[in-house]
């Protein structure tokens, strides 16, 4: 077997503490700027062009960077100082990042975190301190902002924003241009404002949910969301009804801090706690 080599651009930048895998194709033009903190690249990774990865970053294996996509930046904070390093961004592996998107450090002490198997398409963002979770799909211009979370096999299209703080549960999906200030629970479709619109049950079964798990998630929305019920009456009956599943919506409503998404006139439905 051949030995795997790294394929650097003699029009690249690439200075600081910069430690890069096997495999690994810088193209031309890009900037890898180590000079604030440490930046990791695994190995296969693929920089296409004029990208920009600075540190603190930690980057897994086989991920690709298109041009004018830029990681590790500070946030976009006008009273943070640019030159901090604060916690950094860790990404994982077998992520694309398509044109022009962008990811932020962390403030905090915990790092701003990217899963595996997510595609990121052009001019998407991840603020800062946010935690992302796996085979996550963001369309175009769709936007986290800080201190968002977003569960596993979540889908966003074109222009979705959130709310910093706000939370995304697995398997949810926005419709374009849908926006979110409270949180939305696991498997459901949210549109609009802060509106859900239904169960994603054909994400469901894609990911191969058994039809037991599909029935008790419907239950659960019926409970949530048309039952009439106040949230803290919502989150007795579902304990009540005992259960993973029932207990997982329980326990996501109750540690809820901006409450959840509605499904009618939020004048005649409480949106929060």
């Amino acid at each position: 077997m051949p030995e795997l080599a790294t394929t650097i651009h003699p029009s690249a930048v690439i200075e600081g503490d910069v430690t890069l895998g096997a495999d690994v194709v810088i193209g031309p033009n890009c900037v890898i700027d180590g000079t604030i903190g440490p930046v990791r690249v695994g190995n296969r990774c693929r920089l296409v062009a004029n990208c920009y990865l600075t540190g603190p970053l930690t980057m897994g294996e086989d991920n690709t960077v298109w041009p004018a996509a830029a990681l590790g930046a500070p946030p976009q904070d006008i009273g943070w100082n640019p030159s901090d390093p604060g916690a950094g961004l860790i990404v994982g592996s077998h992520n694309t990042f398509r044109e022009c998107f962008t990811a932020h450090r962390a403030k905090t002490s915990e790092p701003t975190r990217i899963g595996d198997h997510n595609f990121f398409m052009a001019c998407s963002h991840v603020g800062h301190d946010s935690q992302v979770g796996n085979h996550i799909q963001m369309a175009n211009a769709t936007a986290l902002g800080g201190h968002v979370t977003v569960g596993d096999r979540v889908i966003m299209g074109g222009g979705a924003a959130i709310h910093q703080f706000c939370r995304i549960g697995e398997g949810a999906f926005m419709q374009g241009h849908a926006g979110a200030s409270v949180d939305i629970p696991a498997w459901c479709i949210s549109k609009e404002i802060n509106r859900i619109a239904g169960l994603n049950l054909i994400g469901m079964r894609r990911s191969g949910m058994s039809r037991d798990d599909i029935a008790d998630r419907r239950a659960a929305y019926r409970v949530i969301y048309r039952s009439d019920l106040a949230m803290p009456a919502v989150i007795a009956q579902l304990r009540a009804d005992g259960g993973r599943i029932f207990t997982e919506y329980a326990d996501f409503i109750e540690q809820s801090e901006r409450g959840i998404c509605h499904d009618r006139d939020p004048a005649s439905r409480h949106s929060i706690k």
